[in-house]
């Protein structure tokens, strides 16, 4: 026997709109100066952001919204709603300065993986531009629980799933929308892309970042040594994105990182990411130079298929890179104080010549 809808909840007013100007308020108040927001914006007014989300449920979704559940500022703003129809769904507000076309292209390819089972978020509405804005909105997936990915089942689960978009991948049209990573794809004459977010000043904060420059620099040079073909792969495939149910994979999120790369670069680059979470201070955020091989090992086991002599340099150089590139953003935030927990100058320090001179 079919049973009856449930009513829907009234109708959002001022109050309601003023709930989700308050999550707002309250993810303001962790950052000195909320220059995310302003950036994609252009206001840090709470009000005023939460009346660009309105409009857009509104119009996109076809309804407003009933309630916030979160708000939070990293390289976007992502606001998880409930809808006056029931839906809960996350909205995701991007600078402009992304290409249209390569958001189109994130947004089929989870269609892509969710078609076959993998657990994404589909796309709902999006990306539609809203003045210096690209808005998006998702499904709102509420299953599974938080990890830690010094757990190795859990980091064992991490690369299977890496494995798998590997495979899933293999017959989804024109991978090369999705442009390369910052290793391979930065201009010729430049070491570091423009920081991801404008909360890094690097100019600011050149003296005493010689070092680093110089290990991203020679990591760099190699970055043309291997032939192996290229694959579509996630670049923020960490721990603070996923989560499980035990050591099973069940959700996953923030699809906006996808490049068109040899494996080779994505899982180097990973290897020393997986284990970050930067919601959670009770999470060491750095792995050790035994994880980051047990984690290149687990990928390599679960995609039958280990890493070809030429691919084993890229592999060692991309991590060194990537490292550097974090390691250059903890000192722009931080350059007197080095060792706090997410800070990888200290493993850069450690372990950059062992792997530019043995390997990964």
């Amino acid at each position: 026997m079919p049973r009856r809808a449930p009513a829907p909840p009234p109708r959002p007013g001022p109050h309601d709109l003023l709930l989700s100007a308050e999550a707002i308020r309250a993810e303001h108040a962790h950052w000195a100066d909320p220059i995310v927001d302003r950036s994609i914006f252009g206001t840090t007014s709470p009000p005023d952001i939460a009346s660009v989300f309105e409009s857009f449920c509104a119009r996109e979704l076809g309804s407003p919204i009933a309630s916030a559940r979160f708000y939070r500022v990293s390289v976007a703003c992502v606001a998880g709603v409930t809808l006056e129809d029931g839906r809960p769904v996350v909205l995701k507000a991007q600078r402009a300065t992304r290409r249209e076309d390569y958001l189109r292209a994130c947004a089929e390819f989870r269609a892509h993986l969710a078609d076959q089972g993998f657990p994404c978020p589909r796309i709902l509405a999006g990306p539609v531009r809203t003045g210096d804005a690209y808005l998006t909105a998702e499904d709102l997936l509420e299953t599974g629980t938080l990890a830690d990915a010094h757990d190795p089942p859990i980091r064992r689960s991490i690369a299977a799933a890496l494995a798998r978009i590997e495979h899933l991948a293999r017959d989804f049209p024109s991978p090369e929308r999705f442009g390369r990573s910052w290793f391979t794809g930065v201009p010729e004459g430049r070491t570091f892309p423009r920081p991801h977010t404008p909360l890094f000043d690097f100019e600011r904060t050149a003296e005493g970042a010689e070092w680093i420059d110089a290990l991203a620099a020679e990591a760099r040079a190699r970055r043309f040594s291997a032939d192996s073909p290229r694959t579509i792969a996630h670049f923020d495939f960490r721990i603070e994105h996923l989560r499980f149910d035990g050591p099973r994979l069940v959700a996953t999120y923030d699809w906006d990182s996808l490049h068109h790369e040899h494996p080779a670069v994505w899982i180097g680059t990973l290897a020393p990411h997986f284990t970050a979470d930067w919601q959670r201070d009770t999470v060491v955020r750095a792995p050790t130079l035994d994880e980051m091989r047990a984690f290149v090992t687990d990928f390599e086991s679960h995609r039958q298929a280990p890493f070809t002599s030429s691919e084993r340099p890229l592999l060692s150089a991309a991590a060194v890179y990537a490292m550097a590139y974090t390691a250059r953003c903890n000192h722009a935030e931080r350059p007197a104080e080095e060792g706090w927990n997410g800070d990888l100058r200290p493993l850069l320090r450690a372990h950059a010549r062992t792997l530019l001179d043995t390997g990964l």
